[in-house]
């Protein structure tokens, strides 16, 4: 695969790098590696640092809803009587 092979699948700005024994890393505008090539593994694709960010924005608003909808049901509960393990509403 040469650079108008790499520029017709991916486009501009990435860049590859080629490795003896058949290695290929692709690299985005940024410099990030996000897809590699090995003869063992074949094609892997990778998280470039943006993609990771908004991952982790991600993950953490849904942590912060997940644990402010908990702490509503565990104050919510609070008041209730329960009998046997299940909670039972008056």
């Amino acid at each position: 695969m040469d650079r108008r092979w790499l520029c017709i699948l991916f486009g501009e700005p990435y860049e590859a790098e080629f490795q003896s024994g058949g290695g290929v890393h692709v690299y985005d505008g940024n410099g990030d590696e996000i897809l590699t090539y090995t003869v063992g593994v074949g094609w892997h694709e990778k998280e470039s640092k943006a993609e990771t960010q908004v991952h982790g924005a991600l993950k953490a608003a849904y942590y912060d809803a997940y644990h402010a909808a908990r702490q509503e049901i565990n104050s919510g509960i609070a008041g209730m009587e329960v009998q046997g393990g299940f909670v039972a509403r008056a």
